[in-house]
């Protein structure tokens, strides 16, 4: 596929990746900078600007799916993704075209150059896509964007829009050589995306973090609201009900109450997700382009329960069951842990890979015990952690482990000692799942999702 530039879609999307040797580098110069010379398309609409340790990522689809179905036309930024990198920018629930992404190449690259003759340093991969993203959105006319953070948020890409609400999700110790090694360190970067006057909304129930940001909300003038299962909170939830079908919830603020909201999401943890969901667009207060408040709780409920977040708690197939998550640090164990414990015991055939930079002990002493057997792989990123040790940690709480680096291969072995009554769960980094999930997909005969 060759774009109006002359150039493929793969030799553009090379071109991205190559852009990776520049490192990852937290700070907004280089960002603002270049989208300064793109003509600033951050400024053509309004943000739910989503950051936190865990659920950033379900909360943006959710805010995305709710603001969709009120009728908005609405962007969607993720990182990372799972089978295609398109899937990092969306609008409508539908990634970018390789046409439209070629072209935005084709406008970006140049600026990228520019800026380094200039005597800029170089973006990061992250802030290319990025403005890329921004691109994007601002020709495809979107009056909403929910825009996940991509790493902590006070120095992170996409902190150079103001929002229309801010959200931080939940804190825990995550990416500790980047943002400190205390809760309350962490919560200062990610407090970093609250604005002078802007709403904040976040769901964290650590009370060091809680005192960080709102700290950070008073300082600054912007009002804050709490979401938990607790009365104390501004917003609160109730389960009505729980199953591997779904679960459905109340959600009750200070002047609204939404009954019996589907959930698709497994996973109790997904029921304070949507809660926060609800919570960010009740206070953004969403805006027609007369600038009249709109919001139709009917269609935020019908938002909420056609989301699609794949990866998370994913149910491929019921016999035998196959779920996918991408529980990738302790905080997403013990919810991946939860969940299961929940469900009615199954014999349980495991494939677990991880990233060298994630506390991979305490994950692992909350997974292996839900398994029967494990089989250890390598998720396909340099940043992999050694099966080998992550093999010997298993073998802490089970003596049946295999390793078997080659990720299709261990998929294949997990697949002959899953029998139909059995479970096979595969977990960890998001690059092993996404890979599992491509491979898993084809085995079954399973076609993608729209929007490809």
């Amino acid at each position: 596929m060759v774009g109006t530039t002359g150039e493929s879609y793969e030799e553009a999307l090379s071109w991205i990746h190559s852009t990776m040797r520049f490192g990852s580098k937290l700070g907004l110069e280089r960002i603002r900078k270049l989208v300064e010379l793109l003509g600033h398309p951050e400024r053509h609409s309004e943000y739910v600007h989503v950051a936190g340790t865990n659920g950033k990522g379900s909360v943006t689809a959710m805010v995305a799916s709710a603001l969709s179905a009120n009728g908005y036309r609405t962007g969607r930024y993720i990182s990372p993704y799972l089978e295609d990198f398109r899937e990092r920018i969306a609008v409508q629930d539908k990634m970018i075209s390789r046409e439209d992404l070629v072209e935005l190449v084709g406008i970006v690259r140049p600026a990228v150059e520019e800026m380094v003759g200039q005597g800029e340093d170089h973006p990061t991969e992250f802030e290319i896509v990025t403005a890329l993203a921004f691109l994007y959105y601002a020709r495809q006319g979107c009056d909403y964007v929910a825009l996940e953070v991509g790493l902590g948020g006070r120095f992170d890409a996409t902190n150079i829009v103001t929002p229309a609400v801010s959200v931080i999700t939940t804190i825990s110790l995550d990416h500790t050589d980047r943002l400190g090694n205390t809760v309350g360190k962490i919560a200062w970067e990610k407090a970093g995306i609250i604005k002078p006057g802007v709403p904040v909304v976040t769901g964290t129930s650590d009370e060091e973090a809680l005192r960080v940001i709102r700290a950070r909300a008073e300082g600054i003038g912007s009002p804050l609201f709490t979401v938990s299962d607790k009365r104390r909170a501004d917003v609160t939830w109730e389960e009505v009900s729980y199953s591997m079908e779904g679960q459905v919830i109340n959600i009750q603020g200070p002047a609204f109450r939404y009954e019996n909201v589907r959930v698709p999401l497994l996973g109790r943890h997904q029921q304070a997700n949507a809660a926060v969901a609800v919570a960010a667009l009740e206070f953004g207060r969403p805006k027609n382009r007369d600038g009249r408040f709109r919001l139709d709780r009917s269609a935020v409920r019908h938002g909420i329960a056609t989301t699609q977040w794949p990866g998370r708690m994913e149910v491929m197939s019921k016999h035998p069951l196959i779920i996918l998550d991408g529980a990738h640090n302790p905080e997403g164990a013990k919810a991946l842990r939860d969940t299961l414990v929940s469900f009615p015991k199954k014999r349980t055939v495991c494939v677990v890979g991880i990233l060298g930079d994630k506390s991979y002990k305490e994950a692992t002493s909350l997974i292996a015990p839900l398994c029967d057997e494990v089989i250890v792989t390598k998720p396909d990123t340099p940043r992999s952690l050694d099966p080998d040790l992550l093999a010997a940690e298993v073998k802490r709480y089970l003596p049946s482990v295999t390793v078997e680096p080659d990720l299709h291969k261990a998929l294949e072995e997990a697949l002959k000692r899953t029998g139909q009554e059995d479970m096979l769960l595969v977990s960890g980094s998001l690059y092993l799942v996404g890979s599992a999930r491509t491979y898993i997909s084809s085995k079954l005969g399973m076609t993608r999702r729209s929007g490809t």
